[in-house]
């Protein structure tokens, strides 16, 4: 009977999901690939490179190729003899020909600079969206890595009070306390286990907001990895390095590429004062069947080519406006974006000093939350000493244990929160 069991217990344990475990950079690689802004910022990037494509072959001639067939019935008009004829003619026209704009005021040089800054400006929009997300991806994991050992803490503190509550009953029954430290325990013990319980709520939580950043659809088999932390001190010198660096944040470059863009948009519509120069031709031969008895059909193709050549030039004399609006238009166009391109530097700078600022105060929190710990961890063993004598009540006992919870709490908060200002400043730094 021993076989059969054994089958079956590993059949259904095959049939249990496993639980999938990500680390950090898991996380962030799954939401680069899922995340629909991302997706959208790279077919912005594909149609900037299909717009710079389209411009710099508008440098070359364009050729077209045309080809008719015609049928007239009744009364006619002879191509060969220019008279009127009673009678059906058919005939074919073959015809080739070709545009090169040989200059329009640098107008497609400018357009190609222009259609390529744009280019970069897309691509370091989307390095600045991936930055953002890496940072929001990098809050939620932690936030569940902290939020399982705060549980995990709620779960020792239970166990503790219910290990001790046995301890109370057994002294109580052999009558060296009172039949009350049974009910003060039991109400800290029911206190306790709601605490666990919220506790483990919020992981369920932290868990289903990081899964819906990366795009999953399920977050019941979904566990994060841990991460080792290094809670020693920080760079001091990051700020000024991240400072220094700052032309080359992506949003920063983003912008500046927008200014640039702005300055080929000016002389783009300043172009259009200037003349535009362009040279055409064309091959070209027909056939008619009113001429058929005289002409075979490729004698008449050979007889009728034709061919031309042309040099155009056109003036703009009075466009009614339109060109200095464009001009004054694509002026003021580039000074928003100088304005913003000045809030961007302004914005990134205080973002680097507030980043830096929270990090330092993080460090300092957190050795004094070490400090803290130690200090109530001495005061609840004194205080448990001096409650198992008879010398302090469990009302009092259970202000020191919820000092010491309060105390590990807030050392695992402050270190998570230290870890993450650090990775922000990280990231800048990148």
């Amino acid at each position: 009977m021993k076989w059969p069991l054994l089958i079956f217990c590993c059949l259904v344990l095959s049939s249990v999901k496993a639980q999938q475990s990500y680390s950090l950079q898991d996380c962030i690689e799954l939401a680069f690939k899922n995340n629909l802004e991302l997706k959208g910022q790279e077919l912005n990037i594909q149609q900037a490179e299909n717009t710079l494509r389209q411009s710099k072959n508008a440098v070359y001639p364009s050729a077209s190729g045309s080809f008719s067939h015609g049928l007239n019935f009744g009364r006619s008009i002879d191509p060969f003899t220019n008279s009127f004829v009673q009678r059906s003619i058919s005939s074919n026209s073959f015809g080739l020909s070709s545009n090169w704009t040989l200059f329009n005021g640098f107008s497609t040089r400018n357009q190609i600079e222009q259609n390529k800054t744009n280019l970069q400006s897309e691509y370091y929009a989307s390095q600045k969206n991936k930055r953002e997300l890496k940072i929001k991806i990098t809050l939620a994991y932690m936030q569940v890595l902290m939020n399982q050992e705060l549980y995990s803490i709620a779960l020792e503190q239970e166990n503790a009070l219910a290990r001790q509550l046995e301890v109370i009953k057994e002294t109580v029954k052999e009558g060296l306390k009172a039949k009350t430290n049974i009910i003060d325990f039991e109400a800290q013990l029911a206190a306790s286990a709601f605490d666990a319980l919220t506790a483990r709520n919020n992981i369920t939580l932290s868990k289903l907001a990081l899964v819906q950043i990366l795009g999953l659809s399920n977050s019941l088999n979904f566990e994060v990895e841990n991460m080792t932390f290094n809670n020693t001190g920080f760079n001091e010198n990051l700020r000024n390095d991240i400072l220094t660096g700052l032309d080359h944040q992506p949003a920063l470059k983003a912008a500046e590429l927008k200014v640039k863009s702005a300055v080929a948009g000016i002389k783009i519509a300043t172009a259009a004062r200037y003349p535009t120069v362009s040279i055409n031709g064309g091959l070209g031969s027909a056939y008619s069947s009113a001429a058929a008895s005289e002409f075979n059909y490729f004698n008449q193709l050979n007889y009728n080519f034709n061919q031309y050549l042309r040099l155009g030039i056109n003036f703009p004399v009075y466009t009614n406006g339109q060109t200095r609006g464009r001009i004054k238009a694509a002026e003021i166009t580039h000074k928003v974006l100088e304005n913003q391109y000045g809030q961007q530097l302004q914005q990134l700078s205080t973002e680097v000093e507030q980043a830096f600022l929270s990090t330092r105060m993080a460090y300092e929190k957190l050795s004094g939350a070490g400090l803290n710990l130690k200090a109530q961890q001495l005061a609840f063993e004194s205080a448990s000493e001096r409650f198992n004598e008879g010398l302090l009540n469990s009302t009092e006992l259970n202000t020191f244990r919820t000092n010491l919870e309060k105390a590990k709490s807030n050392l695992i908060q402050v270190q998570y929160e230290f870890q993450f200002r650090k990775r922000v400043l990280e990231v800048y730094k990148e």
